[in-house]
């Protein structure tokens, strides 16, 4: 046990002294809360500059309304749309659309939008912009001219415009959470979606970023002979499990520094910024299952990854034969849509329990919907049952593969190690 302990110091003191280390520990805190979260404050701030729109109402009962509603100032006092109507002359419909179109592509305006006179009945209207990607846009010209003309249907029909207003009021939702306690907690998508997305991001991350450095080191020590030094005090499995335990050991320094600022900045958010606290939702159990979940993990790939290592005599070599054991991690993180909106479907309960799989689709199951404790427990044990059939494994195809230089081994030569 002292052998493994003396590689374990040598890891973790050749990889926390590095540079490297300090900046990745500063910087991915920073990555992965804004990654997420940047761009959905961006989505939030509004423009300053003004936007022009021409519309051409032949219904000549939307414009009106619709100018109306648009009424917005910009700080600066200047309106922030400069809505102005178009009409054609008869037959000259097509014309003028044309040379609209020819203004937006000439930035002269900003959105042409044609509403036809039987609006009514065919439900259509055409949008022309030059950026057609801005859903807050498209979706209130949408939400707009749909209140309008349902405003006016109910006029049509004999409603009072006091009583219209009173029918047609909007409901506000809100969502809670119930935990297997029977307790409420408030909760929305923004808060399920964020917090999943940051737990998974760093898991993923974390565990391919570490047993990638696991597989490098191995590499370079493979190459520059120094293993054969270290294999002169020691076995092979002692020298694996060093590094394995090592990397381990640096990975949760990292964590606590992470924890330790992710804590001051929750505490500072909450202080001066109370909006940044709905996109981040957090409890002591998810905490407690994460650090499981990362530790199993961990354990997992990075063993798979010593195995690269140990077979590999180049990062070229290693990069290919590790693309399955990568692909592997990216699955989850491809699904992350899926898993949000159906954490119980038949799918994502049966990934969930695929070992290679579950360290992150079943804690982001966790974080979302509170699975049955039995579910949990069995993934945990297959994943435990998995790591350990994985060791013996890598183990027998470590001390063969951590002494062999040249070519890369085919896999009958990795399952004659396997026997051997």
């Amino acid at each position: 046990m002292h052998k493994i302990l003396a590689i374990v110091k040598r890891e973790y003191k050749e990889a926390v002294y590095k540079k490297s280390f300090i900046i990745l520990t500063l910087l991915m805190p920073v990555l992965m809360i804004g990654i997420p979260i940047l761009p959905a404050l961006l989505m939030e701030i509004k423009t300053s500059e003004q936007m022009t729109v021409h519309i051409i109402d032949e219904s000549n009962r939307i414009f009106s309304p619709l100018q109306k509603n648009f009424s917005e100032k910009l700080k600066n006092g200047k309106p922030r749309y400069l809505i102005s109507r178009v009409t054609p002359p008869a037959n000259t419909l097509q014309s003028v659309l044309e040379n609209e179109k020819k203004s937006i592509a000439t930035k002269k305006i900003d959105v042409l939008l044609y509403i036809p006179a039987d609006v009514d009945s065919s439900l259509k209207v055409q949008f022309f912009a030059r950026n057609v990607a801005n859903l807050d846009l498209t979706s209130r010209f949408k939400n707009e001219i749909s209140t309008i003309i349902s405003h006016q249907r109910l006029l049509a029909a004999g409603f009072q415009p006091g009583l219209i207003k009173k029918l047609t009021r909007p409901i506000k939702l809100n969502t809670f959470k119930i935990t297997k306690s029977g307790k409420e907690s408030k909760s929305g998508f923004l808060q399920e979606y964020f917090s999943t997305f940051i737990f998974i991001f760093f898991l993923y991350f974390t565990i391919i970023l570490y047993g990638a450095g696991i597989m490098r080191s191995i590499i370079q020590e493979k190459n520059s002979r120094i293993v054969e030094t270290i294999l002169s005090g020691s076995n092979s499995f002692q020298f694996m499990a060093g590094k394995i335990l090592g990397q381990g050991a640096v990975s949760f320094t990292q964590y606590l520094i992470w924890g330790v600022v992710g804590l001051a900045a929750i505490l500072w958010g909450a202080a001066y910024y109370p909006e940044s606290a709905k996109y981040l939702h957090l409890n002591p159990m998810v905490l407690f299952y994460f650090v499981i979940f990362f530790v199993l993990g961990y354990l997992l790939y990075s063993a798979l990854y010593a195995m690269v290592g140990a077979i590999s005599n180049s990062d070229q070599e290693a990069q290919n034969a590790a693309y399955p054991i990568t692909l592997s991690l990216v699955v989850p993180l491809v699904l992350i849509g899926y898993i949000v909106k159906s954490p119980n479907a038949a799918l994502t309960v049966t990934l969930s329990q695929i070992p290679f799989f579950s360290p992150i689709i079943m804690f982001a199951r966790i974080n979302l919907s509170n699975p049955p404790l039995w579910e949990i427990l069995l993934s945990i044990g297959i994943l435990i049952i998995t790591i350990i059939f994985t060791i013996w494994i890598v183990a027998k195809i470590f001390r063969v593969g951590i002494l062999m230089y040249g070519k890369r081994p085919t896999l009958p030569e990795l399952v004659k190690w396997i026997k051997y």
